[in-house]
């Protein structure tokens, strides 16, 4: 029960025994007690932040009527008709003071009601605009894949028309020698077999390319590069060292991309060491630890002690076409090797000093490569 509420009881209740006591002299009723829960009441009532001055002088103006013709009754039991009229007054006044503390309840309630709905909808507009964001980074990373993906096509188009055109001109030539009915000679004959040969090599590499951007086939790393270096010791005799940091041995990578991007640096540097003294190649992978990033990086290095590039070929490397072995080579090529690192959110970077060697980072995310 609000205090207005017990205020409105007790006048009431004092105003029954008013009557009460007129009727029959014999009745003693509790005036002292009722009369000064009251007041106290209405003390109470005074100390509400909500009222406005006019309420407050309502309440200080019933508190009067109560102690001036109500407490007399208490005190001398005459006087009873007169009391019960300023009774009824003190019931209204304190009447008006409970439909004010009502209609501030309401208001009270109606600006929490308000301040609800309005963070519910500040929460809708954040999770609305929460939504359009990562809906617009979303379209601008598939727009920035899509652009990376296109890089990549015409990286490997412009490697098959640069490792065919030689061999399709040779097989040309040894076509027309033949429609000129002559008997190819034997050094002719082995020359047009060899571009076929290698010819079918650039087809099955070609479609190992292309097909590693759907194959989601992966590998222990340490396997993997295990794989890539016994072949060429074997055929070469090669000593390839493998150095691979024991938080990276077991990591599972994307096979086929990985094995075409390693391959491809090795038989470069195979080129670079050869018909040097010391032809020592090294593989190197490892984790690299990034404090203020969510994501780690894996790092693969490969390693020669050729004869380095200079600055000039260094800048050329990369470029479509270009090559140092006299078109031989049917591999990924570097360009292309370095298109597909970007297709895998990678980076690739070439170190290289003249009469010391060459080493080329791999850098690429883990979150590619799990």
């Amino acid at each position: 029960m609000s205090i207005s509420a017990k205020a409105r009881v007790g006048i009431v209740r004092v105003a029954g025994w008013i009557r009460l006591e007129s009727k029959t002299n014999d009745v003693e009723p509790p005036y002292d007690r009722e009369i000064t829960l009251i007041i106290n009441n209405i003390d109470r009532l005074q100390m509400l932040e909500f009222l406005r001055p006019q309420e407050i002088s309502l309440l200080l103006q019933t508190r009067d009527l109560i102690m001036a013709h109500i407490m007399p009754v208490a005190v001398s039991g005459r006087g009873h008709d007169q009391a019960l009229r300023y009774a009824d007054e003190v019931e209204q006044n304190l009447a008006r003071i409970a439909d004010f503390a009502a209609a501030h309840r309401r208001e009270v309630k109606e600006k929490a009601e308000f301040k609800r709905t309005l963070r519910r909808g500040y929460y809708a507009f954040l999770l609305i605009l929460v939504v359009l964001i990562s809906g617009a980074i979303l379209i601008t990373q598939n727009a920035e894949f899509e652009k990376r993906r296109n890089g990549y096509v015409r990286s490997v188009a412009l490697l098959h028309s640069h490792m065919t055109r030689s061999r399709i001109a040779a097989l040309r030539l040894f076509l027309d020698y033949v429609n000129d009915q002559r008997s190819p000679a034997p050094e002719m004959l082995r020359a047009a077999l060899e571009a076929v040969k290698e010819l079918e090599a650039i087809n099955r590499g070609l479609v190992r390319i292309v097909n590693s951007e759907r194959d989601a086939h992966t590998e222990a790393l340490g396997e993997l590069l295990q794989e890539i270096r016994v072949p060429l010791d074997t055929e070469l005799g090669l000593e390839i060292g493998l150095e691979i940091e024991s938080n990276a041995k077991y990591l599972q990578v994307s096979a086929i991309q990985v094995h075409l991007i390693v391959e491809e640096l090795v038989n470069n540097a195979v080129t670079a060491v050869a018909g040097k003294h010391s032809k020592q190649i090294t593989i190197r992978a490892r984790l690299l630890n990034r404090h203020f990033s969510f994501a780690n990086k894996l790092l693969i290095q490969v390693a020669d002690r050729g004869g380095g590039m200079t600055s000039d070929i260094l800048d050329k490397a990369a470029t479509p076409f270009f090559s140092t072995r006299a078109g031989s080579h049917v591999g990924l090529g570097l360009t292309s090797c370095i298109e597909m690192v970007k297709a895998m959110r990678g980076k690739v970077k070439i170190d290289s000093t003249p009469g010391v060697g060459t080493v080329v980072s791999v850098l690429l995310p883990l979150n590619n490569q799990r």
